[in-house]
């Protein structure tokens, strides 16, 4: 994504935590070695953009996060926390920090959620937790900001080629005596194992399309489905009776861990 700005003629400034992954960069890009999930990544952040551009932000896209998987009671607290941390609280307070700079130049935010946004799963309450208060805060900011000029937009990714699944972090602890997890987890493994397959799924070009092509719009809309799965997802939700399509994203979840 980087670079497909730059390469529009984009100056960019790319936060990570581990910046020889946006190595070699071109001149119109700073890659900041920051974790915007602390207060000393964000204060970095926001020092840049004050410091060499004058406070104005044209487009801010928050799309740091993982995914904490595991049953809820074999999560430590501190698991829980960071998950929220990471997906949820670095963009809220990221944005409000630099709003100031996005109302001045009438700029675009925009926010990486993904299908698991809209639809939960078992063994992922978390990260959909996460993405869910993305969705809700999101919506409220695009009528919030609107009188003020500034667009937010969402975008909502099926399953792409990317590192998300090699990076899942697992619980910390074991399950509570009496309670038992195996055949989930057994099943759960399997599914990540396949996301993890090199060839599996499609490169995240098409994710990094739609940011791009956000930016170039007049007039952003606030969700943006991205991936045949996630729009499939969307509208059986929308349009069939609730039980019945909590009854379908059941059969769909267990038959997607099924050990194989």
């Amino acid at each position: 994504m980087v670079d497909r700005f730059a390469g529009l003629g984009w100056r960019v400034m790319a936060t990570t935590r581990h910046p020889k992954q946006l190595h070699p960069v071109t001149e119109n890009v700073c890659v900041l070695n920051a974790n915007v999930a602390s207060v000393e990544g964000s204060d970095r952040v926001i020092d840049y953009v004050e410091t060499n551009w004058s406070g104005k932000v044209d487009c801010l896209v928050n799309n740091a996060g993982y995914c904490l998987s595991g049953p809820l009671e074999m999560l430590a607290v501190e698991q829980i926390r960071q998950q929220m941390e990471v997906n949820f609280f670095a963009a809220v307070l990221l944005t409000r920090e630099l709003l100031p700079g996005l109302r001045r130049a009438g700029g675009k935010i925009i926010n990486l959620s993904s299908v698991l946004g809209f639809t939960g799963m078992p063994l992922m309450s978390l990260y959909c937790a996460s993405k869910f208060a993305l969705e809700g805060w999101s919506e409220s900011l695009y009528y919030e900001l609107e009188p003020q000029g500034v667009q937010v937009a969402l975008v909502e990714p099926a399953g792409y080629r990317t590192g998300f699944a090699q990076h899942m972090e697992w619980p910390s602890q074991q399950a509570g005596e009496g309670l038992s997890y195996d055949a989930q987890l057994r099943g759960f493994e399997s599914f990540r194992a396949r996301l993890a397959q090199p060839q599996r799924g499609n490169p995240a070009d098409e994710v990094v399309d739609k940011v791009v092509g956000l930016t170039r719009r007049q007039k952003m809309p606030l969700r943006n489905r991205v991936g045949g799965n996630s729009h499939a997802l969307y509208y059986l939700r929308r349009l069939l009776p609730q039980t019945l399509s909590d009854s379908l994203i059941g059969r769909i979840c267990n038959r997607l861990m099924q050990e194989k």
